[in-house]
């Protein structure tokens, strides 16, 4: 049995016995938990208690990690059925966020869920009892979930950027005096942990254990929070508390041991990475969050199906197991024709099909299609509705089991050539293996500019895009503004003509439908592009400043 069935029990069992709300972290309720002292006495608790964590990587619903990052970039439109619908991507994708956004207070909570649940574990370690034969199993639980409430907390932070450090339970009278830390003291403990995580884990998971966390795809975690908080921050170095600090040195030290240690490769086609087929647990992957059909009815959250998928189906589309390519879905997450277009300017095609699915493409092959507001004729070919996948029981809505490949090597492979040129080292053997990938020619003379193209172009449409852009300002937040407003739009024509390409209206559905005014976007500065604190938690603990620009 793999993670995916196991954090099914294991998500279950812990809801009722480490519980902060699921939808106001500082709101506990004291009679829905199972006293610690009585559940916190054996190896096969300790392990629950882990997997209550790991259930909290993966909780989506109405929250998509990739989704959410994605409608902020330049890369895609939120889309669905019109300007009103789904309004809480819509006002995220335009830089106009409410602090009463259901999506941005679901991030808050889920994160700090898993951090509650971290801290009960580990305040409660010394009362657990390890047989003699499991001393490696006390190491790694503990070590993971040490890295995890420092993951936890990396989400909270480029998110949020202003929130409260806690390192042991809340309970019904400690949590009044919670105030936000300082990022830089955060981001000290999230390393720290990071790092105290990384020592205890395992180099390799056992077979059938898939999902769960190694010591390299931990590390690959702490790289990409090193490069986030010393571009955004403009710093040389990222603090650990009671440690030193970390430099591009060691960063690209452990760029190379997870190249050459963790046993992980680059897949020889890039359109095998998300295939319907063989995609999940696929040996580019280093931080894998798993998903898992249940046959769930139950929209109250308790499913573990890629919520994801049904949200980036096209529209008005059938929805059935013989749909060709794709079934339908709600068409949220349009990809834009500025990123169809860089792949088209590249001559990158394989790259290009393996994440863009073209309308006429859905329509050639049979099964109807319809427009969604932001309508490009281009949609995703990664997180979404393979009809392959189909769900054979429960809600179809809740129950795609598509993995999301949080972190896989090529995204690391272009972060350790970032910090070769930052180093005044050579960046091509990190940089040339994921173009030669694709199928493009290497290339000599790398600079930054071609790493920040190849990111884009390898990563497109899996949360990546956003953060990239946000840490290349190195504090100069007009970065931000030029790479993500679009002040002026050109409606692109249909790719192609006939009558079969055209719905209802007499529209061509293999290009731009709408108007011009619907795909501008305006970045806001003065929010320097973090969330705001959701009003919920500011309403329990008056503490809790709000960010600037809300």
């Amino acid at each position: 049995m793999n993670l995916k069935h196991i954090l099914i029990a294991g998500g279950v069992a812990l809801s009722s016995m480490m519980t902060t709300s699921c939808t106001k972290f500082l709101e506990v309720d004291p009679t829905n938990k199972v006293d610690d002292s009585n559940f916190f006495q054996t190896s096969t608790e300790a392990y629950q208690a882990l997997m209550g964590i790991y259930s909290q990587v993966i909780f989506a619903y109405p929250y998509s990690v990739a989704l959410q990052s994605d409608v902020l970039s330049d890369d895609m439109y939120t889309g669905a059925a019109n300007i009103g619908d789904m309004r809480e991507y819509q006002e995220m994708a335009r830089f106009q966020t409410t602090t009463t956004n259901p999506t941005i207070a679901n991030v808050w909570s889920k994160c700090y869920t898993g951090i509650q649940r971290a801290n009960t574990l580990l305040v409660n370690y010394d009362l657990i009892e390890f047989k003699g034969t499991e001393e490696e199993d006390k190491k790694n639980y503990k070590g993971e979930a040490l890295f995890l409430r420092g993951h936890f907390y990396f989400e909270l932070l480029r998110n949020f950027e202003n929130v409260p450090l806690i390192l042991e339970p809340l309970d019904a009278t400690n949590w009044k005096g919670v105030e936000q830390s300082d990022p830089s003291v955060v981001y000290a403990q999230a390393a720290k942990d990071m790092m105290d995580g990384i020592e205890l884990m395992a180099e390799r998971i056992s077979d059938g254990q898939q999902g769960r966390l190694d010591k390299y795809g931990a590390k690959a975690e702490l790289v990409k929070m090193f490069m986030f908080y010393t571009g955004y921050y403009n710093q040389q170095t990222m603090p650990v508390e009671g440690g030193a600090a970390i430099d591009a040195n060691q960063a690209l030290t452990m760029v190379d041991d997870i190249i050459n240690n963790s046993g992980r490769m680059l897949i020889e086609n890039y359109g095998d990475l998300y295939s319907p087929i063989s995609a999940d647990f696929n040996q580019e992957v280093l931080f894998e969050f798993p998903y898992v059909a249940t046959g769930s009815y139950d929209w109250g959250g308790s499913f573990r199906g890629n919520y994801q998928c049904i949200q980036s189906g096209p529209r008005d589309r059938e929805a059935n197991p013989g749909t060709p390519i794709l079934a339908g879905g709600w068409g949220i997450g349009i990809p834009s024709q500025e990123l169809y277009e860089a792949y088209m300017e590249e001559g990158d095609l394989e790259r290009m099909h393996g994440t863009i699915v073209l309308a006429e493409e859905l329509i050639d092959a049979g099964g109807g299609l319809g427009a969604s507001f932001n309508h490009s004729g281009l949609f995703t070919n990664k997180i979404t509705t393979h009809t392959s996948r189909f769900p054979d029981a429960g809600s179809r809505e809740l129950n795609y089991s598509v993995n999301y490949h949080y972190i896989r090597l090529a995204d690391i492979m272009l972060l350790g050539a970032e910090l070769a040129v930052e180093l005044g080292q050579d960046p091509s053997k990190y940089f040339n293996p994921v173009r030669k990938r694709a199928n493009l020619q290497p290339k000599s003379g790398i600079t930054l500019e071609d790493i920040k193209k190849e990111r884009r172009l390898e990563l497109a449409l899996e949360g990546h895009r956003y953060f990239d852009v946000l840490r290349w300002s190195k504090g100069d937040i007009n970065y931000v503004n030029n790479e993500l407003s679009v002040t002026s739009y050109t409606l692109r024509g249909p790719r192609v003509e006939g009558d079969e390409y055209l719905n209802g209206t007499g529209q061509n559905l293999t290009g731009d439908i709408g108007a011009s005014a619907d795909f501008i976007v305006n970045f806001d500065n003065s929010k320097r592009g973090f969330q705001p604190i959701p009003q919920t938690e500011r309403d329990l603990n008056p503490l809790l400043k709000q960010n600037a620009g809300y």
